[in-house]
Order: C-alpha cells, then structure tokens, then sequence
C-alpha cells in the first residue's frame, strides 16, 4: 500500500480502468522471434498478391523481399495518412490499392487491397507476450469491482484479433463490448469518440475512469482531454533513455525513474530498426529525437497525472472502488 494518497487521486470517485494494448500489457518478443513470425506473414501476403496479379507486373523478386517491399510501402502510407489525421483510422484496404497504384499496376478492387492486407497481419500471441503481472493484476482489479476496457489503435481487428485476446487469457476480463479498436471503429486515439465508445458501453463517465497507456500523444493527451485521469506507463527504452528530471507529474511509490514529462512526437526514423511501426501505437508514441537529445515538440501540452513502471503498481494505488 502506498503511505500517504496521490494529491492529484485525491477527492476523485473512480469506477473504471481503460488500457491500451501495446507496450502496456504485452510487449515484442526478441527480433529473431519477430521476424521469423513476421517473415511468414510477408510470403503469405506475397504469394496471394502473385495469385491476384500478373505476373509480370510484380517485381522480380523473391516472396519475403516482395512481401517486405510491401509490407514497408504500406507502413509509410499508412504514417502519412496517420500524420495529415491523427484522429482518423486509415483504410488499410485502399492502402494496399493505393501502395499498387504507386508500383503502376492500377485496377486493383478494394476487396482485393483488403485481402492482401489482411494476409500482412501478425498474430499476436505468437509474437506479443504479455507482461508477466498483466493477469493476476487485472484479476485483483476486477475481484476489488472495478470495471476495465479497452481502447487500443491498431490496424488489424475484428473476429482474428477477439480470438487472439481469448488466448492471451485477456477475455477474462474484458468483455469485447467494452473494447475499442481502431480499425473497427475508424476513428484513432486520441480522438475523444474511441474512449467514449468503451466508456458508454461501460455507463461510465470520463471523470469517473482512468487511462493506462504508453503513448503521450494518443494515451495521455486523449484521456487528458475528456477529463479522464491519465497514468503513463513508458516504454521501457523510454525510461532508459529519458532524462532523470523531476516532473510535474506524481512518480508512483515504487517507480525507480523520475521521467521526462515531455516526450511527445511524430517521428518515426529513430524508432527501433526491425520493428514495425504501422500495426499498434507506434506511430504517434513518443519516439528519440536526433543526437540523444529528446523532442520538446508541445512539451507544456501533454503532462500524464501519474508515471508508473508497472502494471502491478495500480493495485497499490487503487485499493477500492469509490472516492480515494
């Protein structure tokens, strides 16, 4: 239990935990692991685009560098998309189109661009593990009442992505009518609509819930601006990285960091190399500026309400339901 309250929880009733997904209760596995998984998916979806094509219109490559190439394209596309409307979900489908279109091979339906999409997906268990306090954390949240969902952007939904969650384990604690996802709703956090979609499935009202996500940009900023209470849980290359300064944000009791408060940004030329950025929250998440030094972009807008490591910090934070 923490000693003393959280000045800022202080006087405030909440009901309700929103998560995001991505950095935040799973994470990548190495990058042998990931590229293996993502190799596969690469031939898939370049073997259908040989079916769907003429042949003679494809590069004259080998199924995972054609499926690469694509897999890349798509990634840029879609960042620029993302960038001209942060609050918009792209259609991947005319993406795909639209990626064609730029190779010079027109006429391509949007059924088609869907299809070829869709064979690009990674599942997840195979190559995003959870952290190992994600279940028995939200198994003593729910047992304390409090109600939990999900508001996560990603470009892959629907029935593959449900199963994907009920093999996680995760199901047991989210229903799929209180989760939110991008694709499945076109709109993207932090576009205040995609929180209110779980919050009004869930008959709570925004300053009665709080948000748990790794992005400033999509997490924090969106909860901010409902009114929700916003907890960042960095990625850890972010807290590695980030300046041990002190903050205006409250640091939970047993977080070991004292991190920047201002790691907002759109960039993505310093992320990772070998990790996608166009299939979760990667692409407005905070990233490296240039030189090691971190981009102040909006630095004063964006100030989450408390900084936690882990997820099994909110059970010493929040021990009932109710006013704290």
């Amino acid at each position: 239990m923490l000693k003393k309250p959280i000045p800022s929880l202080t006087g405030r009733t909440i009901r309700c935990i929103l998560f995001d997904l991505g950095n935040t209760l799973w994470f990548r596995k190495d990058l042998a692991v990931w590229h293996q998984v993502k190799n596969t998916s690469n031939v898939r979806a370049a073997t259908l685009l040989r079916q769907l094509m003429s042949p003679i219109s494809l590069p004259d490559s080998t199924d995972i560098a054609l499926g690469q190439r694509l897999r890349d394209a798509t990634d840029e596309q879609i960042r620029m998309l993302i960038r001209q409307n942060p609050a918009l979900e792209p259609d991947c489908g005319h993406v795909i189109v639209q990626v064609l279109q730029q190779w010079g091979i027109n006429g391509v339906s949007h059924a088609s661009g869907a299809a070829i999409f869709e064979a690009l997906r990674v599942r997840i268990p195979e190559s995003r593990p959870l952290f190992d306090d994600v279940l028995s954390t939200l198994r003593t949240l729910q047992q304390r009442g409090f109600q939990l969902g999900i508001v996560t952007n990603r470009h892959w939904g629907g029935a593959l992505f449900q199963e994907d969650l009920q093999e996680l384990g995760l199901l047991s604690f989210f229903d799929p009518r209180h989760i939110a996802v991008s694709i499945d709703l076109g709109i993207r956090k932090p576009n205040p609509a995609i929180f209110l979609h779980t919050l009004n499935a869930l008959d709570i009202p925004p300053t009665e819930a709080v948000m748990v996500g790794d992005s400033l940009s999509a997490d924090i900023a969106g909860g901010k601006g409902l009114g929700l209470y916003t907890i960042w849980k960095p990625n850890p290359d972010v807290q590695r990285q980030a300046q041990l300064i002190a903050t205006g944000a409250t640091v939970a009791a047993n977080s070991t960091l004292a991190l920047s408060e201002c790691l907002k940004g759109n960039r993505s030329d310093d992320l990772p190399r070998g990790l996608p950025i166009a299939d979760d929250d990667y692409v407005l998440a905070h990233v490296q500026g240039r030189a090691g030094k971190w981009d102040q972009h909006a630095q004063d807008d964006i100030k989450p309400d408390l900084i936690i490591e882990n997820i099994s910090e909110l059970l010493n934070i929040f021990t009932e339901v109710g006013v704290l």
